[in-house]
């Protein structure tokens, strides 16, 4: 597909309005609105590989109330988040995980280290100074649900089911405008939404804890260091407080996500740059820590975010669409079975109960 990149100019993440794909049931949307706004995400997402989204339909108060029920547990003492613990290894990714149990990094990382001996325990020299809480689908046939007992936190699990169901129906609207962007025909339409599944997509909550200027000083960690999601596409809310940084694949540079106002932060993954065959890039992302110099004496305030992960059926076989693949840019990736490849790519998150 030969097309060059859009010329932008900005030093910060670009936003694209998709509120013609959202509007109310019986509301007439031209088809020319439409094209123009899914041609504006493909050309943001083809050059950087993430962007905000607004009109996506969550209002902000409705993100607000999400983010509410976020701090809400994570204000729970441990002994009662760990009444829903996520087992010692990486699968099934359901339930809580406290301050430094799972360690997210890149393939780069991994290689960085493969004369380590042990990887994942070289990994862990820098501990991610995060707490999370995964959720999934009640008909993910593969991984089921690790939920806290209803009396801990009263009405967690109803809410969080309904928002789940939420954000997979926003998921198919984004990749719908993505198809009209591109201007797919029917049947490549259908593989495209092939990379979406509704059991089993992946709701995370998570928790940055506020980190005192002297702990900076001291000790080796990370927030979320640079990685790679491995699905199709990652959605993201996040409070007021920032971080979140993604690396502009031509300039080299990390652009910050700056908090705005009812947006959303999308990200590309590893599925949807097999799909087009680097067409879209995978995005590397990063929620850094600040040098401790320039760090008032109060420290960094706690962040809380919400991302989703899109992905197509664990079983399901991703293989580059054909009209990517050309003379100029031959296939670069071999059809993956999606399962396989995210058993590869994340064997070193979690380790033993001792790790």
């Amino acid at each position: 597909m030969a097309q060059s990149p859009p010329q932008y100019q900005a030093r910060t993440v670009p936003t694209i309005d998709l509120s013609v794909f959202t509007a109310e049931s019986g509301q007439v949307i031209p088809d020319e609105q439409r094209i123009k706004a899914g041609r504006l995400l493909v050309e943001a997402l083809h050059r950087f590989g993430f962007v905000k989204i607004t009109g996506h339909g969550v209002p902000k108060h409705d993100i607000d109330e999400a983010l509410a029920w976020t701090k809400r547990l994570f204000d729970l003492p441990f002994e009662e988040k760990m009444k829903a613990p996520h087992p010692p290894g990486p699968m099934p990714h359901r339930g809580y995980s406290g301050i430094g149990k799972e360690k997210v990094y890149s393939q780069a990382d991994v290689v960085d280290r493969n004369d380590d001996g042990n990887v994942g325990q070289s990994l862990r020299k820098i501990s991610d100074f995060k707490e999370s809480y995964e959720i999934g689908s009640e008909q993910d046939p593969v991984q089921e649900n690790i939920w806290l007992p209803e009396d801990v936190l009263p009405k967690f699990r109803s809410y969080m089911t309904t928002l789940y169901d939420r954000l997979s129906g926003v998921s198919k609207s984004i990749l719908e405008a993505i198809s009209i962007g591109l201007s797919l025909r029917a049947e490549e339409h259908t593989e495209l939404m092939k990379l979406i599944s509704d059991r089993h997509c992946q709701l995370r909550l998570l928790h940055y804890p506020a980190i005192t200027k002297e702990k900076l000083q001291n000790e080796l960690l990370a927030r979320l260091p640079a990685h790679n999601d491995w699905g199709t596409v990652t959605l993201l809310f996040q409070d007021d407080h920032g971080g979140l940084e993604l690396k502009d694949p031509h300039s080299q540079d990390f652009l910050p996500a700056e908090p705005e106002k009812g947006a959303l932060v999308l990200n590309t993954g590893d599925m949807l740059q097999r799909f087009t065959n680097d067409y879209f890039i995978s995005a590397l992302h990063r929620v850094s820590v600040p040098n401790p110099e320039g760090v008032s004496e109060a420290g960094i305030a706690a962040r809380y975010s919400i991302p989703f992960f899109v992905g197509p059926e664990s079983s399901h076989t991703v293989a580059t669409l054909e009209r990517f693949i050309t003379t100029s840019s031959p296939a670069k990736y071999d059809p993956v079975r999606f399962d396989q490849y995210g058993s590869a790519v994340s064997k070193h998150q979690y380790e033993g109960e001792d790790s």
